[in-house]
């Protein structure tokens, strides 16, 4: 879940919604900045299903009572995150190889210098599967337009994180710390600059350099649950009677 407080409310976002929102941002972009063209498609699958490990977690969020909120994708328990990112890769490579090889490297890069052994052991299992995939795909450890792939959906995930984690039209320099000096992804197009993001008004956020083909809309689901209702009904209850929201935002 991806989730982010305001005085009265939480805005509480299913991380495959947020991984969707990932996918649509990818349609739009830029077709000359795009290699190896005959697996866009698979590319686009992965950026679109790469959060699809959480589709159950989040069905019924869970309460942090240390913390006093819901938990989120970044405090949610290790091993039972670990036990369900190996789930949502394993249905990704099933649907195509390439993609699955495109998450597995998504999800080890988030456990790199961990030190639990369970994410030690996941890490290992997932450059295992790193390595079958490839030699079933029968490409080079060097493959410079995988990396080019990985670096797709690694941005695309980033940018529908800063929609996501931040109310809509948050000054910069109030800005969520991961994003506030821009992405970290850097592409031959921008000359090796990284690409900042920042929010003109409440419904457009400006990109520099701009990696899309145009000025594009995406929306998202969203819920905004009362702290009111989850004092009354529990975090469960409250989450499932919120109605769904739909945020629309132009890429500029």
């Amino acid at each position: 879940m991806v989730i982010y407080e305001r005085e009265d409310d939480w805005v509480m976002i299913p991380q495959h919604n947020h991984g969707l929102l990932s996918g649509d941002i990818a349609q739009h972009w830029n077709p000359d900045y795009i290699r190896g063209t005959e697996r866009w498609g698979e590319v686009n699958f992965a950026i679109a299903q790469h959060d699809r490990a959480w589709i159950d977690l989040d069905e019924t969020p869970f309460w942090n009572d240390k913390d006093k909120s819901p938990y989120s994708f970044i405090d949610f328990p290790l091993i039972p995150k670990l036990t369900f990112y190996k789930k949502g890769i394993n249905e990704v490579e099933k649907q195509s190889t390439y993609a699955g090889l495109l998450c597995s490297l998504h999800y080890h890069s988030f456990l790199i210098g961990a030190k639990e052994p369970a994410a030690i052991e996941f890490s290992r299992q997932e450059k295992a599967r790193q390595h079958r995939l490839m030699e079933q795909l029968d490409l080079p450890d060097n493959e410079d337009i995988l990396n080019d792939h990985f670096l797709m959906v690694q941005f695309c995930d980033d940018l529908s994180l800063y929609l996501c984690m931040q109310e809509p039209g948050t000054p910069k320099e109030e800005e969520f710390s991961w994003f506030k000096e821009g992405f970290r992804q850097r592409f031959p197009f921008a000359d090796g600059r990284k690409i900042v993001a920042e929010w003109a008004d409440s419904k457009h956020v400006s990109l520099r350099p701009f990696p899309l083909a145009s000025e594009s809309v995406v929306s998202i689901r969203i819920k905004i649950v009362k702290k009111k209702d989850i004092l009354q009904f529990g975090i469960a209850k409250a989450y499932k009677d919120t109605e769904w929201v739909k945020r629309t935002f132009t890429l500029i």
